[in-house]
């Protein structure tokens, strides 16, 4: 029995893909020219939907979060509403879990008098 797909590739066929492995710049070859500004200004500028998550999942320190279940419903209802659509905007329908814990512990390192102020407000209402 042939292969059905012995037509689609033959080694005469300009159109195939290129196979051949790349190889990036040496250790001997002039870097000088690189600048480093610019690539960090092209990293800037580049659409958020085609970078994928903002970090690896090797550079998480994984640790709890507890909160009562009314309080993760309503985050979860704000997510959906508001921030997910916000990231779709900028197409961003991919986020992961860790950039969404990451931003919100940034948040209460911006805001840390808010986050007192709730876990007051929290112990005088029980």
């Amino acid at each position: 029995m042939s292969n059905p797909f012995d037509d689609l590739e033959s080694e005469d066929d300009d159109t195939a893909p290129d196979t051949t492995p790349r190889k990036g710049p040496s250790e001997s070859e002039d870097v000088a020219g690189s600048d480093p500004e610019r690539e960090i200004a092209d990293t800037l500028e580049s659409d958020p939907s085609e970078t994928g998550p903002a970090f690896e999942y090797s550079a998480v320190r994984q640790k709890p979060l507890y909160a009562r279940g009314e309080t993760w419903d309503e985050f979860e209802k704000t997510f959906r509403t508001t921030i997910a659509p916000k990231l779709a905007e900028a197409d961003v329908v991919d986020e992961e879990t860790r950039e969404l814990h990451d931003a919100l512990v940034k948040l209460g390192i911006e805001q840390p008098e808010r986050i007192a102020e709730l876990m007051l407000e929290a112990r005088r209402d029980s």
